[in-house]
């Protein structure tokens, strides 16, 4: 083994045998190691918080260097003072002097690197090891490894990152322990000769953290990944023989059947609903947890919007007795581009949320334009929250009463999605409630591409000239009226009893307002006659009378003239009905919107619409009746194939290049060749041999927007979830039967 005494510098790393001083010597030269030590002590800490090991490393060379001062300094003072020096005396007090600063440097800065557990080491430009602590030597069980190189003493650091950062490996097995490596050159001040400074520190147990927590993430989402494909193959299996049992019932609701029956029918299809209502909320669920949850730009007509939920949920509020109504601010935007199904999704949620929970009074739904974002506020008369339940209810499977006992039914994931759909969009919700007070949900939802305009100016409003008394159950629909007619221009005052009454009519007296226009509730109808004939002041003739009444009504409309009306609004009222009702008595919008409305009687083909010959793949035989039984009773011939390859053949057949459907229905799953495949291959066909394109309306268990896109772009003509709704699908393939007929003249 070469011996690299002589090479190695005055001072820089521990020395063993070092002698020690007298304690007694305390001159200002040994004062300057004994800063250089604190110094290590501190550059040391600064390391062990940081994680820098080339802070210490830089400590180490900048000690050494400081620790080499004296030597240079007592130098060239012996070199000055040698003429003048009469013997050696001096020169073995300051040699004694140097042994002592040398014997206590190293022994603090030696305990300082053992003390940190890292292992240090100093090598030669040969690559020799100069130095090592304790700890080198423990870890790679080289007893004594001055003389020696790296390679030879286990250490062989290999490259992990650009950061030049580098990784050793030592041991096998459940010893095995990380290090990174860590190198930097320095001049020993005192020789001149360049040294590699070594310093490598145990990161083990911070890769074995890192190791179990890529781990963990990765059977999170293989977890999740998984319950997502277990939900959408379980919906998938629901959704097929729901489609047949709801589809069933509403062929039996078309025969001739008992009251007891159709009740029976009645509940049989709300049951349906409900679990189909379920499964699109799991579903929603699912694909918001996996980042799925796909916002569209569209642009939509935000009252259409707004009145088209609530009058949906109308019938299920007057099954219950209450009110429901609507106020849209004057200065809410007609027109909005936002993910229009979402918001209606939301408002569904909110709505129904409402209805369900108020057993007495009414449900109230505003919108507002405030800082350029639409603020929709649904408020019921219901049982109020408690203060602790207000966030609790917007998280996965919570209910405002999760007990044994709870009065309503529910999954508790409606709030959640709306929640999550709100965020998505940019806004926030919120419920303010208290407890017997009822409960004002709110969200907001930024407007895009919407510039405010200035103030406008002020303009006669299209019921300026009409003053309305309205009689009618103090609640949401006489509130939501009041405010509509005001916002119109118009003066508008509600009672509901004599007192009320008089208290009303004499605040348009007051106003300098005549009474145009009386609005009665057909609820009240029969008592608002007697309050009017017991009015102090006489009517005249000229005030015009409209009656309210719900939707569920219209059959007893021919009646309306017994209490003086000539003219009906629809709750809940539209703005457009009021403007066209009391300045024109005209109200075939609201007679139209009824007469639009699901009816129970038997579906009969409408002589407009011809008869078509339609191709149907379906391999559930219980849907395929279904479809076929719907379609049959429109006139339509219907031909069935129960998997895809007979799909392609028949829609294929085509004798001198024209087809013998007018229209193609399929399931998306189907046995050899599955739906989207198998219009892939027939759109390819068409192109090749430039044959007229067959419509082709897929049906399908996946209801996620995705999935419908994706069908579209591979040539589909349109969608139907299923439970296919029959109506819908009657009208679908008649609109899509009119497009190829219009294409081809």
């Amino acid at each position: 083994m070469p011996d690299t005494r002589a090479s190695n510098p005055a001072i820089r790393y521990p020395v063993s045998g070092a002698p020690t001083a007298n304690a007694g010597t305390t001159d200002g030269s040994a004062a300057r190691p004994l800063l250089a030590a604190s110094a290590a002590l501190t550059a040391a800490a600064i390391s062990v918080m940081f994680n820098a090991p080339l802070v210490l490393l830089a400590s180490v060379a900048g000690i050494a260097v400081f620790a080499a001062l004296p030597l240079l300094k007592r130098k060239s003072e012996r070199q000055e003072l040698a003429p003048a020096s009469a013997g050696t005396g001096i020169q073995s007090e300051q040699k004694f002097d140097r042994s002592w600063e040398l014997g206590e440097f190293s022994g603090q800065l030696t305990a300082v690197f053992d003390t940190l557990g890292d292992m240090v080491s100093a090598c030669n430009l040969d690559g020799r090891i100069i130095y090592a602590n304790e700890t080198f030597s423990k870890i790679t069980g080289c007893g004594k490894p001055i003389g020696l190189t790296l390679e030879m003493a286990g250490i062989r650091p290999a490259s992990h990152d650009d950061n030049g950062v580098r990784e050793l490996t030592l041991g096998e097995g459940p010893d095995q322990t990380i290090w990174t490596w860590h190198e930097k050159a320095a001049r020993d001040p005192a020789t001149g000769q360049l040294l590699v400074h070594c310093i490598g520190r145990n990161i083990t147990a911070t890769r074995r953290a890192e190791a179990e927590l890529v781990e963990a993430r990765e059977k999170a989402e293989a977890a999740s990944h998984a319950k997502t494909r277990f939900l959408a193959a379980v919906s998938h299996e629901i959704r097929t023989p729901l489609n047949g049992i709801l589809g069933m019932n509403h062929l039996l609701e078309q025969t001739e059947t008992t009251p007891e029956q159709a009740s029976y029918l009645k509940t049989a299809r709300e049951s349906g609903q409900a679990l189909l209502s379920l499964i699109e909320d799991l579903l929603d669920v699912t694909s918001i947890e996996a980042g799925r949850l796909n916002l569209r730009h569209e642009e939509g007509n935000l009252e259409e919007l707004v009145h088209g939920v609530c009058e949906l949920m109308a019938s299920r509020a007057h099954e219950k007795d209450i009110e429901i109504a609507v106020h849209i601010a004057p200065d809410v935007p007609q027109r909005i581009t936002s993910d229009i199904g979402r918001l209606r999704q939301v408002l569904f949620n909110l709505v129904g949320n409402a209805i369900k929970f108020t057993e007495a009074g009414g449900v109230l739904v505003e919108v507002a334009l405030e800082n350029n974002k639409l603020n929709f506020i649904v408020s019921d008369t219901g049982p109020g929250l408690k203060d602790e339940d207000k966030a609790r209810i917007f998280g996965e499977f919570e209910r405002a009463d999760n007990g044994p006992t709870r009065k309503h039914g529910g999954a508790g994931l409606g709030l959640s999605i709306s929640a999550r759909i709100v965020e998505a969009l940019g806004g926030e919700i919120g419920v303010i409630s208290k407890p017997d007070r009822g409960s004002a949900f709110h969200f907001t939802v930024p407007l895009q591409d919407f510039e405010p305009t200035e103030t406008p100016v002020m303009q006669r409003g299209p019921l300026s000239d009409r003053a309305v008394l309205v009689i009618a159950p103090c609640g949401p629909v006489s509130t939501a009226m009041l405010w509509s007619i005001r916002d119109l221009g118009g003066h508008a005052e509600a009672a509901d009893d004599a007192e009320t009454i008089i208290a009303a009519l004499t605040r348009l007296n007051r106003s300098g307002a005549v009474l145009s226009d009386i609005v009665v509730d057909r609820r009240i109808a029969e008592h608002a006659d007697n309050l009017l004939a017991a009015a102090p002041t006489v009517l005249p003739d000229t005030v015009a009378r409209t009656l309210v009444i719900a939707p569920e009504d219209s059959r007893d409309l021919e009646g309306h003239g017994a209490h003086g009306a000539d003219a009906w609004l629809v709750r809940p009222v539209r703005r457009t009905s009021l403007i066209n009702v009391l300045t024109r008595r005209d109200d075939r919008d609201d007679r139209d919107r009824l007469a639009s409305k699901p009816r129970s009687p038997v579906l009969e083909r409408s002589s407009e619409h011809p008869t078509l010959d339609i191709l149907l793949a379906e391999d559930d035989p219980v849907n395929a009746l279904m479809v076929r039984t719907i379609l049959a009773r429109q006139g339509h011939r219907v031909t069935v194939v129960d998997n895809g390859r007979k799909l392609i053949d028949q829609a294929m057949e085509r004798p001198g290049g024209v087809a013998g459907y007018d229209l193609v229905i399929t399931d998306l799953s189907m046995p050899e060749i599955d739906g989207r495949s198998a219009i892939l291959r027939i759109r390819g066909e068409e192109d090749v041999n430039h044959l007229a394109r067959l419509p082709i309306i897929v049906l399908s268990a996946d209801g996620q927007a995705s999935t419908r896109d994706d069908l579209l772009a591979a040539g589909a003509d349109g969608h139907a979830e299923k439970p296919v709704d029959p109506e819908w699908l009657v009208s679908l393939a008649a609109v899509t039967a009119r497009k190829r007929q219009r294409a081809a003249g």
